[in-house]
């Protein structure tokens, strides 16, 4: 690749970074506000300038070259740090039109989002929020490169570039059928090992916090299905035998429903702390900032708050 900084135009790393993020280019056009001829047009004087195709055309749109997969992380954070270093100092107008991407787990979107976003809409109506899935083995490179504003997880990366903010804390609790015999006078550990579980599939190579936990204690839970989210979680265990382990929460909202009974784990575990999660370079963005402290409000204090129940 032929590549020399002074003869590449800025506008045409955006135009490659619109591209890579609808590979359509008339979907690209509309995101830049310009002509589908004139987006055509710098996608080849980039694809001159750096002597490489970066995307072929196919009945489905634009697909990326492994070479432009390559170039995108470092160009989508270096446009990232441009713009926050051109936007650091400005006051966030709360009436103007604010985008924010956020990545939680879809038991996080069923508690969180509805408070959230009605929250918002009395502050700044116009902001608007694209939740992304909780892909761990992904959420730093997507956090370090911009295409991910914000995570609320409970996962720990080791990394220097990331923040954290503890934001709630969540118990964690055991599900059955109505009449199920395990939560006969007490769910008890024998009861609670011998039974067949449903669990949550692990995430960026590791098991839940629970997992850890149960395996410090040498706790073994016997496996019938792992499901990917919560959610799925209470009308499975609804109509087998299986027990399922999830948030208080979610068991108390889900329990009149289903008839369930729930119960305490049979054995002592601290609850697991959700944090807030973004990028230092996105410490001093006003509007995600502001972002950080519009949830904290809702659901942080000293002691972490339950999910679901926000400050009054």
């Amino acid at each position: 690749m032929n590549l020399n900084l002074r003869q590449i135009d800025l506008n045409l790393l955006l135009v490659f970074d619109a591209l890579m993020q609808e590979q359509n280019l008339s979907r690209a056009a509309l995101r830049l506000h310009m002509s589908q001829p004139t987006v055509s047009n710098a996608l080849a004087r980039l694809r001159t300038q750096l002597g490489e195709p970066l995307f072929k055309r196919t009945a489905r749109g634009m697909l990326p070259t492994a070479q432009a997969q390559a170039l995108y992380g470092p160009i989508r954070q270096g446009l990232h740090l441009l713009q926050l270093g051109l936007g650091t100092q400005q006051a966030l107008d709360l009436q103007a039109e604010h985008s924010f991407r956020v990545s939680m787990n879809d038991y996080a979107q069923a508690t969180l989002l509805p408070t959230l976003l009605a929250h918002l809409a009395l502050l700044a109506p116009r902001v608007v929020l694209s939740v992304q899935s909780d892909e761990a083995d992904s959420l730093t490179a997507r956090l370090a490169s911009g295409a991910l504003d914000l995570a609320i997880d409970y996962l720990y990366f080791d990394s220097g570039d990331l923040c954290y903010q503890p934001l709630l804390e969540e118990q964690l609790v055991v599900i059955g059928r109505a009449g199920h015999p395990a939560f006969a006078n007490g769910l008890s550990l024998a009861a609670y090992q011998q039974g067949r579980h449903v669990l949550i599939q692990p995430r960026a190579g590791r098991g839940s916090p629970l997992e850890i936990i149960l395996g410090s204690a040498k706790v073994r839970r016997q496996a019938q299905l792992h499901v990917p989210h919560y959610l799925t979680i209470p009308p499975i265990v609804a109509q087998s035998d299986l027990l399922g382990t999830v948030p208080r929460r979610l068991a108390e909202h889900y329990a009149s429903i289903y008839a369930l009974q729930v119960a305490p784990l049979p054995v002592e575990v601290p609850a697991v702390q959700v944090s807030l999660i973004w990028h230092r370079q996105q410490e001093l963005a006003p509007g995600l900032r502001w972002l950080r402290e519009q949830i904290t409000q809702l659901y942080g204090s000293p002691g972490g708050l339950a999910l679901g129940s926000p400050k009054p």
